[in-house]
């Protein structure tokens, strides 16, 4: 007996400070605390920040920080660098945090400046208001240049009425207007052009003419090519010539000749003529805007740069059931940081992304001149922005993030953002190390207010991460964007996007046959409707080694797959239902593509880099190794086999040899379906497809998409 109580004592023992490490401590955060508190309940603090210091004394413990309801308006980041923190609201109660400033009614006052008035349409002439931002000791973020090739950078200070996102003052308010002849196409930057002088192009119609002053004007739109959306400052307008003279370049100068060759006019108080229009005067430090007709509950300004919370070198971290908004920059940034999830949160009115797991790229100089300099000197990335990062990927194929592992961002949603959604990085390239990040059953839309080409709902890059279970959709540009190898994106539902650009995909990745082990699965592209070319997965410019299985396009695009002369790209167990064409397969790196297979050309440098013929790699895939052993220029050992085409009605436009072909069944009646107008609802009982096509596997139509937690 004694020896069983000596063994049962050293048990006891052995297990204290497993006891001690599973002991949770909590603080209290409230809008009427005091930060010389104690943290208690009954005695709580003020600021995120004093709790957060509380907690970092239990690194050991794990420490819940419960926040009272209310909104927590943040001058700063709130910083997070610790192991085992939960925060979160205290029994549900609704906790925002907002990067602005509320402005009361007593600053919303009629205009006098006589100068600025005689500017104003008369039939508004006494609606327009102004908010005098300089005289409450706050400075205003003007407005800067957006677009193609630029830094993705926080927005300028924005007006928020009603917990809506007012807009700029516009011409035409809901439309473009064609360019006219081009006096001048400006520097252009993409082809290393400069010298040339300001850009000049003709407008065509009266309405420029009438504009005052030009001062603070900006005009946007697609300059040059559908894809490269831009916004610049305007240096002066010629009424005489109908000219305007741009102050700065754009990407690839200005032309014309084109459909989708169009502009606008921003920040013009002469165009002030709907409710909700504002422009900013930067000089004055005022806004002036045009109130609807509804109550003005609540107005607020967009004020804060930096991330609302920024995370560093912590582990275990979990960020559940809060609102971010009205903030100028990111609502949640993490690096170098393990098992850190955001969950069941809202990100909306952000003039930037909602969420960046790993770093972006700002390089020393001129950051528009700089664009894919291959003597530039990059460092090892910087925190708390997205900066040049797709620059930084393009010319640096290895670029580390330090985006951690095992961090995510669940069941939440996303909209009314300036510049995307989610920004997720991870892995190693180098050596292929997954980082097995993740966004999972997140809804993301109207995510492109500010910046629009290039700005994805979800850009994914490094290795082995994943996407799934996500509805993105209402955006003119596209839905996922892939940079980097073994990635997953399944089970999402992408609609309406790619609503303005030219040739662009929903799903898009390209130039970098490296890529490879991507896998997109059981994922619903519908309703993708555009004037332009549009595709739903779109493999750009010799684009290698995705697999696409059990996928449903409906309605999916004028060209819902893409395969622009690329190997090794898999279709297998998908649909496609009432589009005007299936696939598009063609050999452009054998003509207008081949300079990317020249030696020392961006292909060979590239497949160098990663030591494409040595292990990892060579390991991982086999036939990357053979890539130049063949003739890389022919599109070869693509699959397209076990698919369902109905009510398509051009199967494929290129060769048929540029894909081998089997176990297809192109459909002249209803293959089963339950609703052709719905295709999610799935098949009948014995379905025909399912005798036409050898082993065509049933789809988990019922497990697609954003489900509401």
């Amino acid at each position: 007996m004694r020896m069983k109580r000596k063994y049962l004592w050293i048990i006891m023992m052995a297990l204290m400070p497993f006891t001690a490490f599973a002991e949770k401590r909590i603080y209290y955060v409230s809008t009427k605390g005091n930060d010389n508190a104690s943290g208690t309940l009954n005695r709580p603090f003020r600021t995120a920040q004093k709790a957060l210091a509380a907690a970092e004394k239990h690194q050991t413990d794990t420490v819940e920080i419960l926040f009272r309801g209310g909104t927590y308006q943040l001058s700063e980041s709130v910083r997070i660098k610790g192991k085992n923190i939960i925060l979160r609201p205290y029994d549900s109660e609704k906790v925002a945090f907002s990067g602005g400033i509320s402005i009361g009614s007593n600053k919303i006052k009629a205009i006098k400046d006589e100068a600025v008035k005689s500017r104003i349409q008369d039939d508004v002439k006494d609606k327009v208001k102004e908010i005098d931002v300089k005289s409450m000791n706050v400075e205003l973020a003007g407005i800067s240049p957006k677009g193609f090739g630029r830094a993705a950078l926080p927005s300028w200070s924005e007006l928020f009425v009603n917990g809506k996102p007012q807009h700029l003052s516009r011409w035409p308010n809901d439309s473009t207007v064609l360019i006219g002849k081009i006096r001048c196409t400006g520097d252009i930057p993409r082809d290393k052009k400069f010298g040339i002088g300001d850009p000049v192009f003709e407008y065509l119609e009266d309405r420029p003419s009438s504009w005052k002053s030009a001062e603070d004007m900006w005009i946007a739109g697609y300059f040059a090519y559908g894809y490269a959306d831009d916004m610049i400052p305007v240096k002066s307008i010629d009424p005489s010539e109908k000219t305007i003279t741009a102050a700065i370049p754009t990407m690839y100068g200005f032309l014309t000749g084109a459909s989708f060759r169009r502009w606008y006019a921003l920040n013009l108080i002469e165009e002030i003529d709907e409710p909700g229009e504002y422009v900013i005067d930067k000089k004055q430090g005022k806004i002036y805007f045009l109130p609807g007709d509804e109550p003005m509950e609540h107005v607020n300004i967009s004020i804060l740069e930096e991330p609302m919370f920024y995370i560093e070198e912590s582990e275990n971290i979990l960020i559940q059931g809060f609102t971010f908004e009205y903030s100028r920059g990111m609502g949640v940034y993490m690096d170098t940081s393990d098992n850190v999830k955001i969950d069941s949160c809202t990100f909306r009115n952000l003039g930037y992304v909602a969420v960046s797991i790993g770093r972006g790229d700002l390089p020393d100089g001129d950051i528009y001149k700089a664009q894919h300099e291959s003597d530039q000197k990059y460092e090892d990335g910087i925190g708390g922005v997205i900066g040049t990062l797709s620059s930084r990927l393009y010319d640096d194929r290895l670029f580390n993030r330090h985006a951690g592992k095992n961090n995510g961002v669940t069941n939440c949603v996303i909209y009314q953002v300036g510049s995307g959604g989610i920004n997720l990085g991870g892995g190693d390239r180098k050596t292929l190390t997954p980082a097995n990040n993740y966004v999972e059953n997140c809804q993301i839309h109207d995510f492109n207010r500010i910046e629009k080409s290039y700005r994805p709902g979800i850009s994914i890059d490094g290795v082995g991460n994943r996407v799934k279970n996500c509805e993105i959709f209402n955006a003119p540009s596209m839905a996922v964007l892939i940079n980097g190898n073994d990635h997953i994106v399944e089970y999402c539902d992408i609609h309406h996007v790619c609503q303005e650009v030219d040739d662009q995909g929903a799903l898009y990745y390209g130039r970098d046959p490296s890529e490879r082990g991507l896998k997109v699965r059981y994922c619903y592209f519908h309703h993708l409707d555009s004037k332009h070319r549009v595709s739903a997965t779109y493999h750009d410019d010799g684009a290698c080694g995705m697999e696409v299985y059990g996928c449903i396009y409906y309605r999916a695009g004028t060209i819902p797959v893409l395969i622009g002369g690329g190997h090794d790209n898999v279709y297998k167990n998908n649909i496609f239902v009432d589009v005007p064409l299936a696939i598009h397969i063609d050999n452009r790196m054998q003509n207008w593509s081949k300079s990317l297979l020249d030696k020392d050309g961006i292909f060979d440098q590239r497949l160098r880099t990663i030591k494409y013929d040595q292990p990892p790699y060579s390991s991982a895939y086999p036939l990357l190794a053979d890539y130049w052993k063949g003739d890389p220029s022919f599109p070869w050992n693509n699959l397209i086999a076990g698919n369902l085409f109905y009510k398509v009605r051009n199967l494929l436009s290129g060769s048929l040899s540029f894909a081998n072909w089997y176990n297809n069944y192109m459909a002249q009646e209803n293959p089963g379906f339950i609703n052709e107008k719905n295709i999610l609802e799935g098949f009948i009982e014995n379905a025909p497809v399912f005798d036409r096509i050898e082993h065509f596997q049933p789809i988990p139509f019922d497990k697609i998409g954003f489900k509401l937690k």
